[in-house]
Order: structure tokens, then C-alpha cells, then sequence
């Protein structure tokens, strides 16, 4: 009687819980630009850890930017690059610490020298910043998480979006508000803040292979219709970007989540049901025979 209580007991454990393999928590692609070397441009990173693709957007445009009393478009050449935002190696909150950051902006054009940076008052607002797309194929309670800072004429809010066709662009959470690196006016190096997202409830994020995320400019909220500096907005009084000058500087982008459970096989099922069934009768003829 003994055996039989054990078989039973085993039998409806592994039914209960051997339905599906135990769910792990994962990086599914990490972007902390650690191991790539500093180069320009560099306008798509490889990820560090996993698969992706990442895209600066807006950088390459023909809005007209200001400087000195001169006028020149963006040229046609996105110039992000991965360069290294301290000499101490601990800018970014990295994992590996080595202060690599990818910088967003755009190339002036053949006009005035230094004229134009990508970033500009006239584009509409969420046109520009950067694009990370991520499969969470096989993986359930996606979640974001990132660092940034703005130099001091960046743009000063941000706006995080999603998507789960790749066509359709959702903002996700309030609009953020950037320090200026780690609150010290424009000094690279001093630290970026993090900022996380989560989209475990949120409907189709989970095992989606067009999911991705978009970190892009959004009007500051006191100005209503404009971009504000990001110095302007640390100081607590938002004023209009300069139009010629200013970037993000964005590390350690990671996107996690939950293995999905694996469903048993059919033949799996019969097997369990089987034993299931051979136990049930075992214990009718025991307690016949008793």
C-alpha cells in the first residue's frame, strides 16, 4: 500500500508540475557597447549579448539649424559613434564598467563648420532618437531597462514606445526628464541616470518576434510644443533648445524576460496518463483483495 501511495503521489507531481519546463529569468539582448572597440561612425552597434538591431532615427535630415547667423542642413551621414565617456571606466553603470557609451547625433552639412548636430526644433516630436527591435520569441514578462544622459544642449525629454507588429508605435509610461550627465552641466563622465520599463501586462510584448522599443525625443511638458535643453530642464526652468549643437549618450540598453514554459509532448502525456491509470487500478485491487 506504501508503494502505491508513493507511485500516486509521484505520478500526480509530475502532472502538476512536469506539464512544462521551469521558467528562468534571461538577458535576452543586452547592448553595453563594452566590447565594441570606440569607433565613428557607428550607426548601427552589434549587441554585446544576444541578437538585435538598433538605429539611430531623425539624424539625417534637411531642417535648417543656426549658428553664428548661418544656416546649413544635416548631410546624408547618421554620425553616431561608441566612444568612451570616462577616463575612470564607471561612466555608463555598466556591467563591465568600461565607460563605453553610444552618442546620437547627426553630420552638418557643407555649410558652416559645426553647424547642425541632428537634433532640431523643427522635427515633430518622437522623430528622433533610436530604435532597438528584439525577438522575446520563447520568452513571457519582457522588461526594458537602459541609461542615458543628454549633453547640455540635448534634448532634455524622452519619450519611451513600443511596438509588436513593427509598424504600430505606442508610447509606454510619462515622459522622462534627463539629468545632464548625473546632474553636472556638461561634463561627460559623471554618470548616466537608469530608467526601467516593465511589459510583463502588456498585451502581445511577450513571445513576439517583431517586438522593439524606440527611446525618442519628446516635447518638454511646461513648454508645450518645443524641445527643451536638457540643462534648461535639470535647472527646473525649460527653455527652447539651441538648434545647433547637443546629444544623447545612451549605455547598457537591456532587454530581459521569463523562459516561456516548454508544453510536454503528446506522447509525454499518454505516458503520465498511463501511469496515472495503472496506479488507479492497483489500489482498486487492493482494496478488493483486502
Amino acid at each position: 500500500m506504501t508503494q502505491i501511495k508513493m507511485r500516486s503521489r509521484w505520478v500526480a507531481l509530475v502532472i502538476a508540475g512536469g506539464a512544462c519546463a521551469s521558467a528562468n529569468a534571461a538577458v535576452i539582448t543586452d547592448w553595453n557597447f563594452g566590447t565594441v572597440a570606440t569607433v565613428s561612425p557607428d550607426n548601427s552597434p552589434a549587441p554585446t549579448t544576444g541578437t538585435g538591431t538598433v538605429t539611430s532615427l531623425g539624424m539625417t535630415n534637411g531642417y535648417t539649424y543656426t549658428t553664428k547667423g548661418a544656416t546649413t542642413g544635416v548631410g546624408s551621414v547618421t554620425l553616431d559613434d561608441v566612444t568612451n565617456d570616462s577616463t575612470s571606466g564607471t561612466a555608463n553603470g555598466s556591467t563591465l564598467g568600461n565607460g563605453n557609451v553610444w552618442r546620437i547625433r547627426g553630420q552638418a552639412g557643407s555649410g558652416t563648420t559645426g553647424a547642425g548636430n541632428g537634433w532640431n526644433i523643427s522635427a515633430p516630436q518622437y522623430s528622433q532618437g533610436a530604435e532597438f527591435d528584439v525577438s522575446t520569441s520563447g520568452f513571457t514578462n519582457i522588461g526594458l531597462s537602459f541609461n542615458w544622459a543628454a549633453t547640455t544642449q540635448g534634448v532634455g525629454n524622452m519619450q519611451v514606445q513600443y511596438t509588436t507588429n513593427g509598424t504600430t508605435w505606442t508610447n509606454i509610461g510619462s515622459v522622462l526628464s534627463a539629468t545632464v550627465d548625473n546632474n553636472t552641466i556638461g561634463t561627460a563622465g559623471s554618470g548616466f541616470q537608469t530608467d526601467t520599463v516593465d511589459f510583463s501586462l502588456v498585451n502581445g510584448v511577450s513571445n513576439d518576434a517583431s517586438f522593439g522599443v524606440r527611446l525618442v525625443s519628446a516635447f518638454n511638458p511646461t513648454l508645450g510644443n518645443t524641445y527643451a535643453s536638457a540643462t534648461s530642464v535639470l535647472s527646473g526652468t525649460p527653455t527652447q533648445i539651441n538648434n545647433n549643437s547637443g546629444n544623447w549618450r545612451i549605455a547598457d540598453v537591456q532587454v530581459d524576460g521569463t523562459v516561456a514554459p516548454v508544453p510536454l509532448p503528446a506522447s509525454a502525456w499518454f505516458m503520465l496518463s498511463g501511469l496515472g491509470g495503472l496506479a488507479t487500478l492497483r489500489r482498486r485491487k487492493q482494496s478488493v483483495e483486502a
